[in-house]
């Protein structure tokens, strides 16, 4: 006797390609923390389901499975939006590989939001397309710039990412400005040419600039820290509102920011 099983039935032995549907499910559990994490706000199941191209009813399920083993919690909003638990985000800044970069970090990184009032970023990457933020220092002012830990940003659209390009040899850089390149504003460079522009100067200067190519309104000076052979480990930023960006103490802000960087790696050298 044949019968027939929708692709969000649970007890299907193997999925479509060969993979077991425990495999399966478990890259769709992963699927969704992703999802969750990339927001700046709690979610809901319709939009989190057009967003991975998958049943409501599945999500619905792996949701409430998370919520089940305390790595997902709903909001207190009217209507049901998901995020990701407390327990889940300490977990991950715990057991993170880069934990102890950040421990060395965060001294550095608290001196310079003092010295500069405002917001810093502490970033590392993600594979070879983005950066993540692991720590972030809040600005003094009531009008500032914000992005969560864990929020991701390209490496061609922000001052941090530049930074780092600028570290890397021309071959590696030419490869990665190959891709298809996101315009996330109207001021994003997209442009392979003007981006190695712009990365030359960094390289120069040792920092990177970002107005408003990330997010509107947002501006940046960008440095990275150094690691064993030359490489880039991580990357310093000072963000503020484009309201406060004066174009005059870019100068003073880059030297900043490459110090703080600097500092930092010579404390990972040792």
């Amino acid at each position: 006797m044949t019968s027939t099983r929708s692709d969000a039935d649970p007890v299907d032995q193997r999925q479509s390609g060969g993979a077991p549907a425990g495999t399966q499910t478990l890259i769709r559990g992963l699927r969704v923390v992703e999802a969750v994490a990339a927001q700046n706000q709690p979610i809901g199941v319709g939009d989190l389901s057009r967003q991975l191209d998958l049943p409501k009813s599945t999500v619905q399920r792996l949701l409430r499975t998370l919520q089940q083993e305390g790595w997902a919690e709903t909001s207190h909003d009217p209507v049901t939006r998901w995020q990701l638990s407390p327990h889940l985000l300490a977990m991950a800044r715990r057991n993170a590989p880069s934990q102890s970069l950040r421990d060395v970090a965060i001294p550095y990184l608290k001196e310079l939001g003092e010295r500069s009032g405002e917001t810093i970023h502490f970033s590392v990457p993600d594979g070879d397309t983005q950066l993540v933020l692991i720590e972030r220092v809040d600005s003094i002012h009531p009008v500032r710039t914000f992005n969560p830990v864990g929020a991701g940003t390209a490496f061609h659209t922000s001052a941090s990412g530049k930074a780092w390009l600028a570290m890397l040899p021309d071959d590696e850089v030419e490869v990665l400005l190959a891709r298809p390149l996101a315009k996330p504003t109207a001021n994003s460079i997209v442009d392979p040419k003007n981006l190695l522009h712009q990365i030359h100067e960094a390289r120069e200067r040792g920092y990177a600039v970002n107005i408003s190519e990330n997010r509107a309104h947002v501006c940046a000076l960008g440095a990275v820290v150094l690691g064993s052979f030359g490489r880039p480990v991580a990357a310093v930023a000072i963000s503020m509102p484009d309201i406060r960006f004066e174009p005059a103490r870019v100068p003073e802000w880059g030297r900043w920011v490459r110090q703080t960087a600097q500092s930092i790696g010579d404390v990972l050298a040792g």
